[in-house]
């Protein structure tokens, strides 16, 4: 990596730091970009040269923490979808601040956006390969199971302070069975 791209990468923490205790703090839509340069010691040109809006901001930083979705779901003891909201689960809890700000702005849909363009990727780094020969329904599959993801959060985010990830996590399990019905 150049020193310039390292410099680069930098301004993109400083950026996202800035803009994430902003948002904790203030809605969306009230944050400006002059604000967001400011609290992170930079310029609003710097922020263009790395940003070109507010939402690049939510999906570097969607980036930044997928890795750690990728290890959750690696690290299950398989690769069932009951044992998925242990992942998924686990992985909200480690970001909740993230997910509940997105909740608290109406950003959540930005959840589906992101899995829908990176599931792909994760499913590469934990299958190795594709679950389908056929693209089409490939695509179909992953954005189902984008959808899921999402439902799957969403209901963390409102029972996260009445169940423990855990009872979460069963919750869900148990509810994902029920598809073997289908079967």
């Amino acid at each position: 990596m150049t020193h310039q791209e390292k410099q680069k990468e930098q301004s993109k923490k400083w950026i996202a730091s800035a803009f994430f205790t902003l948002l904790q703090k203030k809605d969306y839509n009230a944050i400006t970009v002059s604000e967001i340069a400011k609290k992170a010691g930079l310029s609003r040109r710097t922020f263009y040269r790395v940003f070109s809006c507010k939402q690049d901001i939510i999906e570097y930083m969607f980036e930044e923490i997928f890795p750690d979705y990728i290890s959750a779901v690696n690290e299950l003891p398989a690769k069932k979808r009951e044992y998925l909201a242990v992942a998924i689960v686990g992985f909200v809890n480690k970001h909740l601040e993230f997910f509940r700000c997105l909740k608290k702005n109406h950003l959540d849909y930005l959840i589906i956006d992101f899995f829908d363009n990176h599931l792909a990727d994760g499913r590469d780094s934990i299958w190795e390969r594709p679950f389908s020969e056929n693209d089409e329904v490939e695509q179909v599959f992953l954005m189902t199971i984008s959808v899921e993801h999402y439902n799957i959060i969403r209901l963390w985010l409102e029972l996260y302070h009445k169940k423990t990830p855990e009872e979460m996590s069963k919750l869900i399990a148990d509810a994902l069975a029920l598809f073997n019905h289908f079967q």
